[in-house]
């Protein structure tokens, strides 16, 4: 399990903004709107759509250049990677050991991090969509669970254009100038599901609105750049399944 979320210095945030920074901002055209949902201090819980591969580079680029770090909730395998295993470990992100006894831990740890007054952003997804037309995956409940654990509303945002950069369907294609964009909503409240923490039925519902909130952010964003429906190439296709991604 990875170390509980620190204030203080990050070696492995501090390497991958020196390195990343420069690239992101000089090689892409960003479209950032709706920063003023972003709380200047204290807590905020972001809850993403998970469109490519890209997507966290995109959502942290947004969140830092509002002077913000964000912590996010990150699948095991990729805290055991080599080199980017180290950047996450030393950067204070949060491990997900998924199928496991101890995957819980990750909502706590995520839970502590609010508490302490961090950005916490969560892909309800779970995981990017494959599906040919990029549309969303029913939600995992993490989401929910902790808005209903921590009272805090659930501030939602929707990323596009990432999809061209890095992902299943089209590979690492950076190429210069291609648009991204991070478009944040306004806070949205789930009082009315107060008292309904350990709720599954309420979970459910929470990460649905959750979603739908999202959708609504999305749906502008992908009418200004539209996705041809393609397929996943068949190679990726046997990876995916390899790895339990695909059926």
């Amino acid at each position: 399990m990875s170390p509980p979320p620190s204030a203080g210095w990050e070696p492995g945030y501090t390497v991958a903004k020196s390195l990343l920074v420069p690239w992101l901002a000089t090689s892409f055209k960003w479209h950032f709107e709706g920063l003023e949902h972003l709380p200047g201090s204290g807590p905020g819980l972001i809850a993403c759509n998970h469109v490519s591969i890209f997507d966290p580079l995109a959502i942290a680029y947004a969140i830092d250049a509002n002077g913000r770090r964000p912590r996010f909730l990150g699948k095991a395998s990729l805290f055991r990677a080599p080199v980017v295993g180290w950047v996450l470990r030393t950067a204070g992100q949060i491990r997900v050991d998924r199928g496991t006894a101890s995957a819980p831990s990750s909502l706590s740890m995520a839970e502590e991090a609010l508490e302490n007054g961090e950005i916490v952003v969560i892909f309800p997804e779970g995981t990017t969509t494959v599906a040919d037309d990029l549309s969303p995956l029913e939600p995992k409940t993490g989401i929910a669970r902790l808005a209903l654990a921590t009272g805090l509303p659930v501030i939602p945002c929707a990323t596009w254009g990432g999809q061209w950069i890095w992902s299943y369907h089209l590979g690492f294609k950076p190429g210069f100038g291609k648009d991204v964009w991070v478009r944040f909503g306004a806070p949205v409240s789930f009082d009315e599901y107060g008292g309904t923490g350990r709720d599954p039925d309420a979970w459910r519902a929470v990460a649905k609105l959750t979603m739908e909130e999202i959708s609504v952010l999305l749906a502008g964003l992908k009418a200004a750049k539209p996705w041809e429906t393609r397929p996943l190439p068949e190679k990726t296709k046997a990876k995916l399944r390899k790895k339990g991604k695909l059926k």
